[in-house]
């Protein structure tokens, strides 16, 4: 029996649907690693494809990784018929976000996107608008937090554009007015200004930990982890839309999710592609993947009933946001420039810089980054 080697996020999210579907089947055999969220952040996709057959993968880094040609398309292995399933069946811009050149370089196993977070007796109801964050912030100190760690400050404050109308890219240029650019950094250093500074450095994860124990009781825009929703321990998480800024027909949210790339070094075989293909079936999306605490990538799913009620409406109350979120460029260099200029924007929150100066300085690294 062939082994396959597969490596995945160590959050239960990430691993547990992958091992327990992995342990069902009889036909193959298909080993799963873990390795932490930063490391799935910002390890090269092509520099893990030399050592494992299954990656699961993060969509801005497909690009990188084709250039490097070290993942095999889809097209090479799937049928037409399973690549139109995967178009029709996968939530908002999931199938799509891995679509590089004229060919598709993951399938979708799970979709995410930023969302609003809310824990406690804070508020009864989610801020619809940015400005009701604004002023949430003020009112109950330190009990409202922005997600800035790693590439989320960036992440963040592209939502917050986009909200705002602006658009952030016209292919691999970046394009952004200064003046919307500048009007979402000043809400940003508005909720900052009120915000646990402790909490600055963390990962999505942790901040969603934070809110579990009593830490902080509202983010804006953070992305979503189902588990948090029904939790064993401590304070469940309510996740709903993410806030607009008079519009909700523009949300803003920035599309996250995984897709399941298969490396140049292996070799699918028919027993591998069944395999794959079943996992992100319908039946065993909004059945497996939801009982195990995965987030499925069928949008059948993120409608059903059951799921639903397993999840305290995870899926149904952010499914909007989901489905309209934006896809990130995925041009050879963006990885770099995601990284630097959200650490760029994260030291002019904490330093307190200029609106206008932090604006300038992410410009400037987009050419660097070209």
């Amino acid at each position: 029996m062939n082994l396959f080697k597969g490596l995945t996020c160590d959050h239960p999210r990430g691993y547990r649907p992958l091992q327990a579907w992995a342990s069902a089947d009889d036909a193959l055999h298909v080993q799963w690693d873990i390795q932490t969220l930063e490391g799935f952040e910002s390890h090269a996709i092509a520099a893990l494809a030399e050592n494992y057959d299954l990656l699961i993968v993060d969509n801005p880094g497909i690009g990188e990784a084709v250039e490097q040609r070290c993942l095999r398309p889809l097209e090479a292995f799937l049928t037409q018929e399973a690549i139109a399933y995967l178009r029709q069946t996968s939530t908002g811009g999931s199938f799509a976000s891995y679509r590089y050149g004229d060919q598709h370089w993951a399938i979708p196993v799970d979709a995410a996107a930023q969302v609003c977070a809310l824990a406690g007796n804070t508020t009864d109801a989610p801020p619809e608008t940015w400005l009701d964050v604004v002023r949430l912030s003020q009112q109950l100190p330190g009990r409202t937090a922005l997600s800035p760690g790693g590439p989320h400050a960036l992440l963040t404050w592209y939502s917050l554009c986009q909200s705002l109308g602006g658009k952030l890219f016209a292919g691999d240029d970046f394009i952004l007015d200064s003046g919307t650019a500048i009007e979402a950094l000043r809400m940003m250093q508005a909720i900052y200004r009120h915000q646990d500074k402790h909490l600055t450095a963390l990962n999505p994860i942790g901040l969603l930990d934070a809110m579990a124990k009593g830490t902080c009781d509202v983010c804006p825009a953070i992305f979503g982890y189902v588990n948090y929703s029904s939790p064993n321990t401590g304070r469940a998480v309510k996740f709903f839309d993410i806030p607009h800024c008079g519009d909700p027909a523009l949300r803003g949210s920035v599309l996250g999710g995984t897709g399941l790339a298969v490396s140049v070094r292996c070799q699918p075989t028919p027993a591998l592609v069944r395999h794959l293909m079943t996992y992100v079936s319908e039946q065993v999306q909004k059945t497996h993947v939801v009982e195990h605490g995965g987030q499925p990538a069928n949008r059948y799913a993120w409608q059903d009933e059951r799921a639903n009620a397993l999840t305290n409406g995870f899926f149904a109350d952010t499914l909007a946001t989901v489905s309209q979120a934006y896809l990130r460029p995925h041009y050879h260099g963006y990885i770099a420039f995601q990284d630097s200029s959200s650490a760029i924007l994260r030291h002019g929150l904490m330093q307190q810089t200029s609106a206008e100066a932090i604006y300038l300085a992410i410009k400037d690294n987009h050419t660097k980054h070209r």
